[in-house]
This record gives structure tokens, sequence and C-alpha cells, in this order.
């Protein structure tokens, strides 16, 4: 599976190389900040599908489908939730049906005439869980997470942003941390970014550190196809993850808007893309990570 992982993600750099070139030639690039008010012009109704699969060191592999739906009010408000179905297995052991659904709600302000005109985002989500406590396909208890986030213009079409998040609720998991740098070439956005867990491992595990890198092609305004994939650099993360998204959902480069790298794999896979520990710090129950097979 890692050699086909290996395989699809070269075939997709080949394949962006020779858009980049086309766009190059043949049209002039996007102003400074297109990317990141793009974020602020997506369209009020926005939907998008995401298929992928991650394995981990401990022996656990998922693979999962989920459906992202957005509502934006007004230019900076949004709400979003991802309903998904997956398959998780664990030894000799699987389990198969609905993840858990996070619906989250941000808010957007922009500085697009100050110096490297900064986007900042606030968010407040919850995760709905759909399975029992202790289950390996979701958290197995509903969770609180607040967020922020900023996004400025570090260069010309070439754009730094980050965000951090930290749960409300016990026993919902660590936070974490992402930073990631987006370069527009006009139809093809690729992205590089480092993901930290923020908090305490649970016994026998280390903290989540990972590398992740995408590309997002625009199909037809709002239309796009993103590819994703992640490499962990601690056993605490996912060996690797690959994720494939398709709709209107995910354009410009803000990770509560879902066009982010980090924002389409957690879309996909949940907090557990880039944050595995904190799951079992209650007395009321929650599964080590012996035991669900992420260390």
């Amino acid at each position: 599976m890692a050699s086909l992982v290996r395989k699809t993600l070269a075939i997709v750099l080949l394949f962006s190389s020779f858009r980049v070139a086309g766009a190059q030639a043949g049209k002039s690039t996007l102003a400074d900040t297109a990317e990141i008010q793009s974020d602020v012009a997506s369209p009020r109704f926005s939907s998008g599908v995401t298929a992928g699969a991650m394995s981990f060191s401990g022996g656990r592999s998922e693979q999962a489908f989920s459906l992202l739906l957005a509502f934006r009010p007004v230019s900076w408000l949004s709400f979003s939730a991802a309903p998904g179905f997956g398959r998780t297995t664990f030894g000799t052991l699987s389990s198969t049906g609905p993840t858990d659904i996070p619906l989250a709600s941000a808010a957007r302000y922009s500085l697009a005439s100050a110096p490297w005109s900064p986007a900042f985002v606030g968010s407040l989500s919850t995760v709905i869980s759909t399975a029992p406590a202790g289950s390996t396909l979701g958290v197995g208890r509903t969770a609180m997470i607040a967020g922020a986030g900023l996004s400025v213009t570090l260069l010309r079409h070439t754009y730094l942003s980050g965000d951090v998040s930290h749960p409300l609720t016990t026993a919902s998991g660590n936070g974490s941390a992402d930073v990631w740098v987006s370069r527009s070439f006009g139809s093809a956005t690729p992205s590089l970014g480092y993901s930290a867990e923020i908090g305490t491992a649970d016994s026998a595990a280390t903290l989540a550190r990972s590398v992740a890198g995408g590309i997002s092609f625009r199909i037809a305004d709002p239309l796009t196809l993103a590819i994703d994939g992640g490499h962990g650099l601690t056993r605490g993360a996912p060996r690797w993850t690959f994720s494939v998204s398709f709709g209107t959902a995910y354009g410009g480069i803000s990770s509560v808007s879902g066009g982010s790298l980090f924002g389409r794999l957690k879309n996909a896979f949940g907090s557990r893309a880039t944050s595995s520990s904190g799951y079992s710090k209650s007395s009321t129950g929650g599964s080590s990570c012996r035991k669900i097979g992420t260390c």
C-alpha cells in the first residue's frame, strides 16, 4: 500500500508540473491575496466528498469516506458538518460504521490592506460520537474544541498559514499546532506542512509529529480536486495518510473552510490525523493507545 501511495503522489506531482507550466505560460498569476480572499468569496452553500486511508505503526488501519457540508450566511461566518462512514482494522478485529461527526462554526477577519494581508480565524467545534466508548472507529464521547488560525501573504503568491486547536472537554484528545506554506500557480496550489500534537501522551504513547504535502486543482470555479498525504515522524502519528477530496467546499487556503492541507485530512479522519493521544484521561473510560493500536 505504501508503494501505491508513493507512485500515486509521484504521478500527481508530475501532473501538477505540467499544469503549473501551462498556467505560467498562458495566464497571468493571481493577485497577491487572491487565495486568501477566495475563502471570503466562496459560495454560500458548498459541499464535497473525501475518501482516504491511514495506518498506524501499532497495527491499526482505517479507510474512511466523508461528506463535507458548509453554509456561509455572511462573508465572515461559516458553519460546517462532515458526516462519514469508515472501516478500521486492528489485528483480526475490524469495525465498520458511521464515523464521528464534526460540527464547526468559524468567524473570520481579514486585513487585506495591511502588510502581509493577514487573515484571522476563530472557531468552535463539537464532535458528535456515533460509537460507544472504547470503539476503535471513533472517540466514543462528544467533544468540544476551540481553535484559532492566521494566514499571511509571505511573498508574492506564497502564503504562510498556521492554526492551533485545544479540547475544552476531558478525554477528547490533545490539541495540535499545524503550520503550512502554499504557493499559488493559478489553477494549481501545492502545500507543504508540519503538525505537532500539544499535550500529554497516553501511557506507552509518544506525541504525534508529522509532515504532510498536497496539491489542489481548480477544475472550474468553485469546483476543486485535492490530493493529500502525510508521513508520521513519531510512533504516535499515523505512519502514513492519504486522501482525495472533490467538490466546491475546498477552495482557498483556510483550514476552517476545508481548503487547507490539514483541514482536508481532519475532515477525512477526524482529530486522530494529527493527534492520537489524550483520549484516556478520565476515570469514566477511554482506550489506551495499545488497545486501539495507535502506538
